[in-house]
C-alpha cells in the first residue's frame, strides 16, 4: 500500500517521510486516533515506504520486488498482530487467521473490530491477543532479516492485548532487535497499560479532512453530489462511517421521516406522539440511531444555514429541500445551539448504552420547550 492510497492525512505522511529521510525512525511507533481515520493504511504504507528499494519523492515506488510483496501483505518481514477468539482446538495466536486478515485489508483496509470478528465468524465474541501471541513476536523478531531493511511488526488495538502478553512483550518494545519497527494503532490508548505506552511514540491521526473524505468517496461509489455530501457531513473524518451510509442510502428516507415527525411533534407539544415516535425510532439498532442522530445535526445546521442567508451552501435531496423550505424559520439563532446540544446529548448517551426509548422522549422534550422560540 502506497501513501498515496491512503485517505488525507496529508500532515502525517509528511512526517513519517520525514523521518525516514532522516534517519531518525522511532523503533516504537503509537498511532493513536478515532475509527476510520486510516491508521491501518498509514502503517502498512510506512512500512512499505521504509523498505522500498526505489523511493520516490515522498511516496514508495509501487513496483520494486519489496513494494510488490507489500501490496500483497506477503512479504516475509512484514509481521501482524490483531485481537482474535481462540477456539477449544486453536493456538491462541494471529497466524491462524493470517488468510482471512489479509482478504479483509485487501478488499477494504477501512474497518472496524466489529465488522473483522463478523468475517471471521466470531461476531458475537470479544477479541483478545492471547498471552501465546508474546512469544511468537519475540520468535519472529529474533530472526535475522529475510529481505528488507527494516522488520516491522504492526499490532492492531494492543488496548486488547491481555496483561500478560502486554508484560512479555516490555524488554523487546523497549529494546528491539536493530533494524526492527514496532507501529501499533489503537482507538482506546487509555487501556494501554503505561509501562507499555511509555515505550513508544506516539503519533495523534486525526479525523480525515472533508475535502480528502468526498474526494475518495466520490472515486468510489459515483454517486450525486448531494449524497456525497451529506456522507462527508455525517461521517465526522470516519470513512467506515462514510462508507456505511452511502451503502445504507435508503436509510435517508427513514431519517427524513423521522426528522419530520420530532420537529413537527414537538412544535405541536404532541407529548403522546412524542412517546410514540420514541417507542418506535428505539426499536431500530443502535448503530441507526446513532445515524439518525448525525442526521438530526446534519439538518439542523442546513436549516439554520438557510435562515441566516446561506442556503446557496446547503446540499439536499429534493424531499429534504421540500420540507425545509417551510421548516427552516423555526431554527434560528434563538434556539439553534440548545437544541444542537440536546441532538448531541442524545448522541452521546446512546452511544454508551443508555435506555434508548428514554434519551429520545428526554430529547424531544426538550426541543418541545425552546423550538417556539
Amino acid at each position: 500500500m502506497k501513501f498515496s492510497e491512503v485517505v488525507g492525512q496529508e500532515n502525517i505522511k509528511r512526517s513519517l517521510v520525514f523521518t525516514a529521510k532522516e534517519n531518525r525512525i522511532p523503533h516504537a511507533l503509537l498511532f493513536d486516533g478515532p475509527e476510520g481515520t486510516g491508521k491501518l493504511s498509514l502503517a502498512i504504507a510506512f512500512s512499505q515506504y521504509i523498505n522500498c528499494e526505489d523511493k520516490q519523492d515522498g511516496d514508495s515506488c509501487g513496483r520494486c520486488v519489496s513494494c510488490l510483496k507489500f501490496k500483497k501483505l506477503i512479504h516475509p518481514d512484514l509481521h501482524f498482530v490483531f485481537p482474535i477468539m481462540k477456539g477449544e482446538n486453536a493456538k491462541g495466536v494471529c497466524d491462524e487467521y493470517i488468510a482471512e486478515w489479509r482478504e479483509m485489508i485487501l478488499d477494504n483496509a477501512y474497518f472496524t473490530p466489529l465488522q473483522w470478528y463478523a468475517f471471521i465468524g466470531k461476531e458475537k465474541g470479544q477479541g483478545i491477543i492471547y498471552s501465546e501471541e508474546a512469544g511468537e513476536i519475540i520468535r519472529k523478531l529474533n530472526l535475522k532479516t529475510f529481505e528488507a531493511e527494516y522488520k516491522c511488526m504492526i499490532i492492531w488495538l494492543p488496548e486488547k492485548m491481555h496483561a500478560v502478553t502486554a508484560n512479555k512483550l516490555l524488554k523487546i518494545l523497549e529494546e528491539p532487535p536493530e533494524k526492527t519497527v514496532f507501529i501499533l494503532i489503537t482507538e482506546e490508548i487509555e487501556a494501554i497499560l503505561p509501562t507499555f505506552l511509555s515505550r513508544c511514540q506516539v503519533v495523534k491521526v486525526p479525523a480525515i479532512d472533508d475535502n480528502s473524505l468526498y474526494k475518495a468517496l466520490y472515486e468510489q461509489h459515483q454517486l450525486p453530489e448531494h449524497e456525497i455530501r451529506n456522507a462527508v457531513m455525517m461521517a465526522n473524518g470516519n470513512m467506515v462511517r462514510a462508507c456505511a451510509i452511502l451503502e445504507n442510502n435508503g436509510d435517508n428516507q427513514l431519517f427524513l421521516e423521522n426528522f419530520i415527525s420530532l420537529m413537527r411533534f414537538a412544535y405541536g407539544r404532541k407529548i403522546f406522539d412524542i412517546i410514540a415516535w420514541a417507542e418506535g425510532i428505539s426499536k431500530i439498532s443502535k448503530e441507526k440511531q446513532k445515524e439518525f442522530l448525525l442526521y438530526v445535526l446534519k439538518s439542523l445546521r442546513e436549516n439554520f444555514m438557510i435562515t441566516v442567508g446561506a442556503g446557496n451552501r446547503v446540499l439536499q435531496s429534493p424531499e429534504e429541500k421540500a420540507f425545509s423550505e417551510k421548516f427552516h424559520p423555526f431554527i434560528n439563532e434563538k434556539n439553534i445551539f440548545r437544541i444542537v446540544e440536546e441532538a448531541e446529548k442524545a448522541h452521546y448517551h446512546i452511544e454508551r448504552n443508555g435506555k434508548a426509548k428514554i434519551i429520545f422522549i428526554d430529547m424531544a422534550l426538550s426541543i418541545m420547550q425552546v423550538i417556539k422560540q
